[in-house]
C-alpha cells in the first residue's frame, strides 16, 4: 500500500477528527503565517502532505481566554488536546452548568487542525517556496479539507469524487486565501482546492524522501511534555482573573506574614502578535451537547 493512500493515512488520525467535536500563545515560527496587503488580503498556493510518520493531521484544542481583569488574555495550548485535565476548561464548565454563559465564555477554548503544507507559490513571499511548514486551522478552513476527502452522500451521488489531498504526487493543490471582511475579522473563506490532480513531485519515492527529511512530526503535539503543566496553567488562571496570592502561609512561618500584591503582570502580546484567526461559529446550543458529553 501506497504511504500515501488516504487508508493508510487515515489510520493514524486522532479518533473522531473527522466525525465532528465531542470534546498564553506562544510564537512558532514553523507555522506558516500568510502574508496580507494593505487592504489585509493575501494568498498563496500550498500543498497537504503527511508528517514524516505518516500523519496527514491532529486535532487540538488551544486555549482563547479572554477580557480577564484589566483585559488580560491567555492563549495557549490545551492539555485537554491529549485528555489531561486544564484548569481553564474546568473553570469554563464550572461556570456554563451553573447558567453563567456569557462570563463562562471569557475561558473559552477554540478547535484547531495542524497540517503539514509544502509552499509552492507565495507572491508576497518568494523565499518561503519549496518550503514545509505547519499550518493552524480553524474548523471552518478544517471543513474544506475533510469536504474534499469525504464527501458527503448527496454529492458523491451528483458524482463527486473525493480527493487524495494529502497526496503530494496524485493530488490536489490548495488555494490558501485571506480577505478582510467589512466587520474587521479576517476570514479563508475564498480558500479552495483545484480541480485539476498535479503532482509535485514525479515519484512517490521522491516524495517521500523529501517529506522525511524535511516535514515537521506532529507527534511532538501528541506528549505531555509540550504542554504546560496544570499548576503552570493554573498560575495563568489566576493571573488572568487577578486572584491575589500570598507569599508564604502565615500559619506555617515564623519570618513573614506579609500579603503579596496581585501577581505582577504577565508580559502580553502585541495586537500584531496575536494570531488572526476565524470566529469560531459554535452557538450556545451546540455548546451544550459538548457538555453533555464531559
Amino acid at each position: 500500500m501506497s504511504m500515501f493512500d488516504w487508508d493508510s493515512l487515515a489510520s493514524k488520525i486522532q479518533d473522531d477528527s473527522l466525525q465532528g467535536n465531542k470534546s498564553g500563545y506562544q510564537e512558532d515560527t514553523r507555522f506558516y503565517k500568510l502574508a496580507k496587503d494593505k487592504n489585509g488580503n493575501g494568498g498563496a498556493l500550498v500543498r497537504f502532505v503527511p508528517d514524516k510518520d505518516g500523519i496527514p493531521f491532529i486535532k487540538m484544542i488551544r486555549i482563547n481566554a479572554d477580557k480577564g481583569v484589566n483585559n488580560r488574555f491567555c492563549k495557549d495550548w490545551s492539555p485537554q488536546s491529549i485528555g489531561l485535565p486544564d484548569p481553564f476548561n474546568e473553570m469554563f464548565v464550572k461556570l456554563w452548568k451553573e447558567g453563567k454563559k456569557e462570563e463562562a465564555k471569557k475561558f473559552g477554548r477554540t478547535i484547531r487542525y495542524i497540517a503539514n503544507i509544502k509552499v509552492i507559490k507565495d507572491p508576497a513571499n518568494p523565499e518561503n517556496e519549496g518550503k514545509f511548514f505547519l499550518l493552524d486551522m480553524s474548523q471552518s478552513l478544517f471543513d474544506k479539507v475533510k469536504k474534499a476527502v469525504q464527501p458527503t452522500e448527496d454529492e458523491l451521488a451528483l458524482g463527486a469524487e473525493p480527493k487524495q489531498v494529502f497526496n503530494p504526487v496524485k493530488g490536489n493543490s490548495f488555494l490558501l486565501k485571506i480577505k478582510k471582511g467589512s466587520n474587521g475579522i479576517y476570514t479563508y473563506e475564498d480558500s479552495k482546492f483545484n480541480e485539476k490532480v498535479d503532482g509535485i513531485y514525479k515519484t512517490e519515492k521522491e516524495a517521500e524522501k523529501d517529506i522525511k527529511e524535511n516535514a515537521y512530526s506532529l507527534k511532538e503535539f501528541l506528549e505531555p511534555s509540550f504542554y504546560k503543566s496544570y499548576d503552570e496553567l493554573k498560575d495563568c488562571l489566576n493571573w488572568f482573573m487577578g486572584v491575589e496570592k500570598k507569599s508564604v502561609d502565615s500559619t506555617e512561618s515564623t519570618e513573614t506574614n506579609e500579603v503579596v500584591d496581585e501577581m505582577p503582570d504577565m508580559p502580553q502580546p502585541t495586537k500584531e502578535e496575536i494570531p488572526k484567526t476565524e470566529p469560531e461559529t459554535t452557538d450556545d446550543d451546540d455548546l451544550d451537547a459538548l457538555l453533555n458529553d464531559i
